[in-house]
């Protein structure tokens, strides 16, 4: 098991109940149209609703402020969303979260199988479809991996962000290579760059699927049960909270350097 939850029993729920109320507001009430959205047979009223509530708590995590992209116009984001294209490729990533990704015998792999399941080759490029249609579709000008990254999480839970501090909080875990101020958009499903994306979420699933029972208590703990069934999110949380030295890694990697070098 190379990611593991460390630490004191109450770290956890500590960094939980620490985090931002605002943010974990911003989070349920897209996540919650979110599902509606991806249940929709035909998405377009439910687009519609979904980017006026995304639209804003993009802007209140940050878009369109610094360095940070611009958002497009809501007419523009509902028009992406409505997309069917988009709409499918949000729907399979939703799935496979469902489905448990994990690593078995030092390979990515789905815990659970379902009758949408994607193959490993299929995961990783309508990931990739996913983030460029939606760089371009809610976005002006993004060149970084982030806020695209921010939209996937908040529609579908699939897994966290890569905003400084999640990074931040990945470099304190013991996860090489996220040291860079900038994380770009990547060109293609090969690279360093991509595989950090696309591997993470099956470590952090075998995570998950180890280290549950212990996560589940101490969430259930705070205000903030429902975090049991979105582990991608916790997941998001514990790492931007690590960031800060102050507070207790409670997430870190064992293994080799490269760790996001799994087939």
């Amino acid at each position: 098991m190379p990611v593991a939850i460390v630490g004191r029993r109450g770290d956890i729920s500590h960094l939980v109940t620490h985090f931002s109320s605002t943010y974990h507001s911003d989070f349920w009430r897209v996540r919650r149209l979110g599902r509606t959205y991806l249940d929709a047979a035909h998405p377009g009223a439910a687009a519609g609703v979904l980017a006026a509530t995304l639209s804003a708590a993009l802007g209140s995590w940050g878009a369109g402020l610094r360095k940070a992209p611009a958002l497009q116009s809501i007419h523009s984001m509902t028009n992406s969303l409505a997309s069917p294209l988009v709409h499918s490729d949000l729907v399979a990533l939703r799935d496979s979260a469902r489905c448990g990704p994990t690593i078995v015998s030092g390979r990515r792999a789905f815990a659970r199988h379902g009758a949408s399941l994607l193959t490993l080759t299929a995961f990783d490029t309508t990931l990739f479809n996913a983030l460029g249609h939606l760089a371009r579709g809610l976005f002006v000008g993004t060149t970084n991996v982030t806020y695209p990254m921010k939209a996937v999480l908040l529609i579908t839970g699939l897994m966290p962000a890569f905003d400084s501090q999640v990074r931040r909080g990945l470099r304190r875990g013991g996860f090489s290579g996220m040291s860079n101020t900038r994380y770009l958009l990547p060109t293609g499903t090969a690279g360093a760059a991509w595989m950090k994306i696309s591997r993470l979420p099956f470590l952090l699933g075998e995570c998950w699927r180890t280290c549950a029972t212990r996560m589940r208590s101490e969430i259930r703990h705070t205000r903030h049960r429902i975090l049991v069934v979105e582990p991608g999110r916790l997941f998001d949380v514990l790492l931007f909270m690590q960031a800060d030295p102050r507070n207790p890694v409670v997430l870190t990697y064992h293994g080799k350097r490269d760790w996001y070098d799994i087939p």
